[in-house]
């Protein structure tokens, strides 16, 4: 899939994400003589089979992610929730998540989606996660506010924060990279039972 780039200081032992470079050969398909589909397989085989890992991403989802679902579902003061706090909630989440790289330089990126369009299903809530610094990359996740309202705004999360948007529904992509660092995100979703 690529390799880090060769440090200056061989005493640094420090390794940035956005600093793993990845071939032209693994971002070009099949067809066009690349290897991006067994890319796209080993990196999720390697996701999928490390169990330390998955065992932090359960927590996260979890302590964090499930937590934020209930609250938005939750009726508050003012009557706009859809179900009560002490209400039993069945959850169901993509486990594991998706690793996506976006190397740079690059002038590709990928069309305005929404996931309705790849069989996700409406009730479901997206997770996009940032490993990399937006600084660095200029990569940004862009969204409608609301269905086909066509208003894309750049969401600009920084690492260590994550998103959550109405994907199935509202359409959204990154920006092309120009940059020579490498952006990387996780992203997963979260479906509620009833929903």
């Amino acid at each position: 899939v690529g390799t880090f780039e060769e440090e200056e200081s061989s005493s640094a032992t420090t390794k940035r994400l956005e600093d793993f470079r990845v071939p032209a050969s693994s971002v070009s398909r099949a067809v066009n003589g690349g290897c991006c589909e067994d890319a796209q397989q080993y990196l999720s085989d390697r996701v999928a089979g490390d169990e330390a890992f998955l065992d932090l991403f359960d927590r996260f989802v979890a302590e964090v992610a499930l937590p934020h679902v209930k609250r938005s579902l939750v009726a508050s003061d003012d009557g706009a929730g859809v179900v009560e706090e002490d209400s039993p909630l069945t959850f169901y989440y993509q486990r594991p998540p998706t690793l996506r790289l976006q190397p740079g330089p690059g002038w590709a990126k990928v069309k305005p989606h929404n996931d309705a369009e790849y069989g996700h299903q409406n009730g479901e809530l997206n997770f996009w996660v940032p490993l990399t610094d937006r600084s660095l990359t200029g990569v940004d996740l862009w969204s409608e506010t609301s269905f086909k309202a066509d208003d894309y705004q750049p969401i600009p999360a920084r690492f260590g924060e994550a998103i959550s948007f109405h994907g199935s529904s509202c359409r959204h992509y990154v920006d092309a990279n120009s940059t020579n660092c490498t952006r990387m995100s996780l992203d997963f979703r979260i479906g509620v039972q009833g929903f």
